[in-house]
């Protein structure tokens, strides 16, 4: 699988900590590079940290760098603003505790017109149709700079990976077997993570989306887990009013996540100093 690592560069007194996202890169076809953090306080030191990082990289365009930053570090987001960054979407991160939670509180019982097991490989075709066709709200299709057809194969090949790693995928069915949504989790000693969940565009109005998250929720908390944590874009109300309908749930992290598209071939003919 990929990994990343994290490098540094040096202009004067600056650095700057950068990473490229091996996964992010081949399926956006372009290179994607994190900017992890930054000790310039000036922009004039900013830029050349960045020109610095252009050059070494020989980036090109269509290449995509991009920074989450705390919302409260308000003076490093506006230096990367004034650089030349645009905001995308702010994240957090949510701490459900399922130990304070009742399913049965909601009306949504185990409903034998639909079925929420365990996927299969043969059904990897079928929700990865729903992966191309569902995720509108997330920053890679919400950035007019980046083709939306790198970002629908991102996701598609996101469902590619988590039928080969150690992520469990379940899929959400009607009585006749047909696949409208899938749900993705990751178990971690202390805690299960969400990782990806979709729903059939087609059945999107319908309440089915609430009735997902509580079957994930139910099925979480037969196999004993009392705490949950889900990185959620605020781009993405819908989920959100889900989570809020849910309850059990703390809010913490708050994250802007800027990006910088290359909107020509940079001409990588000097260094600065």
């Amino acid at each position: 699988m990929f990994s990343k690592q994290t490098h540094t560069i040096k202009v004067g007194t600056s650095t700057l900590h950068y990473s490229v996202i091996p996964w992010d890169s081949t399926y956006l076809s372009n290179t994607t590079v994190e900017i992890e953090d930054y000790s310039a306080t000036s922009k004039a030191d900013l830029v050349k940290l960045m020109a610095r990082l252009e050059l070494s990289l020989h980036l090109k365009k269509g290449d995509l760098l991009f920074s989450k930053i705390p919302l409260k570090d308000f003076r490093k987001i506006r230096l990367l603003d004034e650089s030349g960054f645009y905001c995308m979407e702010q994240t957090i991160t949510l701490d459900i505790n399922l130990s304070m939670w009742d399913p049965d509180r909601f009306g949504f019982p185990m409903d034998e017109s639909y079925q929420f097991i365990p996927a299969l490989p043969s059904d990897k075709k079928a929700i990865c149709r729903i992966a191309r066709t569902t995720f509108t709200a997330d920053r890679f299709h919400m950035d007019p700079l980046i083709p939306k057809a790198g970002a629908d194969f991102r996701f598609e090949m996101w469902i590619e990976n988590s039928f080969r790693s150690k992520d469990s995928v379940y899929k959400f069915a009607d009585k006749k077997g047909k696949i409208i949504s899938f749900f993705i989790y990751r178990a971690h000693k202390d805690h299960a993570e969400f990782r990806l969940a979709g729903l059939d565009p087609e059945y999107i109005g319908k309440g089915l989306g609430k009735m997902l998250y509580h079957h994930m929720y139910r099925e979480l908390k037969k196999q004993s887990y009392t705490k949950v944590l889900s990185v959620i874009s605020l781009n993405n109300l819908p989920v959100l009013n889900v989570y809020m309908y849910l309850g059990c749930a703390k809010f913490f992290d708050p994250l802007i996540t800027l990006h910088k598209v290359i909107t020509s071939q940079p001409e990588h003919t000097s260094t600065p100093s």
